[in-house]
């Protein structure tokens, strides 16, 4: 008899990155907090308490046995006592970090908390979720890895929740409070629709062997840098982004900005690199929750509900240089990055996700023999031309005591220099006080972009 109960994975899950996601949480250990052992007792036993519930969390990833391109999660009939994962960086002559306020006070910069000290290591097979807590002085630098096949960012930051109201309750030794777990029931799903008519919003449908290979090529050296924009700067964006036609957000004014920068750099590259007279294609990609969007709202579902919001805005060759004095002149910069008409696309890319889009997506994914030949139209953003843009400010991290006083002050992406044409808009406790974005460019791209959004009121972290 198997040892394991098999959890089905929706069509939702299939179509996501097959990757881990990693966030490190930032919290402050004071004199009036817990001592290191009754912390590390409580997140032991607070996981072991969500997972009881969420047994899922001590599954792993693998293949289904008849179709390698879906994945499964095997969950262990028994279960184990769960081991968190330690680092002790906080003796006082233990210098590996920098102390818990000095990090405060460089805002946390990401280059500070490298990937490689941070991150549980990648083990095979495939854990559905791992955490590792190192303590440094001063503070707790927690990291928490969840497998995308399983839920998508929002989801992540429910899970996160429901550990550390596991955490609060054994605290204050609370034995009356009922915690209910987030949902990961997929059956919240709607059904596929047939016949399915393969209209993908987000998504296109490839062939076997454009799915299967890429040609390999070089890729130049990549850099990553957090940009904080002040609520200030924040506004006059939007301002300049308006128009008559549609209601512009934040997010569709960033969304610009960003695209905008990455493409103008882009095509100053590829200038130097041809003379031809030309376009080049090009697609922005925009995470967007469908919780919100479905009939009836799905608002606690922990599993894959990110779609995407597309919207294409070939690359111009030549791509013309702005001048010195343009940079002063947020109007000129602004018409010639082409910022207001970005935004009102991100606008209209976003409204046309809905239930039956979503649906759409769900339909075409199970007609499908092979999943991985539903692709992102947005694929082509590592060392290529097009963009991808997820935003996190609504992700409830912040919401939570882990333990009387222990609340989360700041979120990050453990720092990794390898990456490129993606960036995420970090969730922020206090908003009042601006959004962070991380990017990932390549470092003659970066150089550029860095220098454009500079311009608009960042600044580098």
């Amino acid at each position: 008899m198997e040892n394991f109960s098999v959890f089905e994975l929706s069509e939702l899950d299939q179509i996501m990155p097959r990757l881990y996601m990693r966030w490190l949480l930032c919290i402050p250990i004071t004199g009036a907090s817990p001592s290191k052992a009754a912390i590390v007792d409580l997140l032991e036993n607070g996981v072991k308490a969500a997972v009881e519930k969420m047994p899922i969390l001590q599954g792993i990833v693998i293949p289904k046995p008849l179709d390698s391109s879906r994945l499964e999660v095997h969950i262990p009939k028994d279960s184990h006592v769960y081991e968190l994962r330690i680092q002790h960086h906080d003796g006082d002559n233990d210098n590996t970090f920098p102390t818990y306020d000095s990090l405060r006070e460089a805002d946390f910069a990401p280059s500070s908390l490298p990937d490689r000290l941070l991150t549980p290591p990648d083990i095979d097979p495939n854990p559905v979720f791992d955490m590792m807590a190192t303590f440094i002085r001063g503070g707790l630098l927690l990291c928490i890895k969840f497998h995308h096949a399983v839920v998508d960012g929002v989801g992540l930051a429910l899970v996160i929740k429901y550990l550390a109201q596991n955490c609060y309750k054994l605290s204050v030794r609370d034995s009356s409070t009922p915690i209910i777990p987030p949902s990961i029931d997929r059956a919240i799903l709607p059904p596929r629709r047939t016949p399915c008519t393969r209209k993908t919003t987000g998504f296109n449908v490839v062939d076997l062997d454009e799915a299967g290979c890429k040609s390999a090529k070089e890729y130049g050296a990549m850099t990553s840098h957090t940009f904080r924009f002040s609520s200030e700067s924040l506004r006059i964006l939007k301002g300049i982004c308006q128009n008559p036609v549609s209601m512009i957000s934040t997010q569709d004014a960033l969304t610009a900005l960003l695209y905008g920068s990455v493409s103008h750099a882009r095509g100053l590259r590829f200038t130097m690199e041809s003379v031809e007279v030309t376009t080049i294609p090009s697609v922005v990609g925009i995470a967007v929750n469908g919780r919100g969007r479905l009939e009836p709202p799905a608002v606690d579902y922990t599993g894959n509900f990110t779609m995407y919001a597309t919207f294409a805005c070939p690359i111009p060759l030549p791509t013309e240089n702005i001048t010195r004095q343009s940079f002063k002149d947020l109007d000129k910069l602004s018409k010639h990055l082409n910022l207001p008409a970005l935004a009102s696309q991100s606008r209209a890319a976003i409204t046309a996700v809905t239930h039956d889009s979503i649906v759409s997506v769900i339909s075409t994914a199970a007609s499908l023999q092979d999943i991985s030949r539903l692709q992102p139209a947005f694929s082509n953003y590592f060392q290529g031309t097009d963009f991808f843009i997820t935003c996190a400010t609504d992700f409830p991290v912040f919401e939570q005591d882990w333990w009387t006083g222990g609340r989360v002050e700041t979120w990050r992406m453990p720092f990794k220099k390898e990456w490129d044409g993606s960036c995420a808009v970090l969730p922020t406790k206090d908003r009042s006080k601006g959004l962070d974005i991380l990017l990932g460019l390549r470092e003659d791209d970066m150089a550029i972009v860095k220098e454009l959004l500079i311009s608009f009121g960042a600044i580098v972290l």
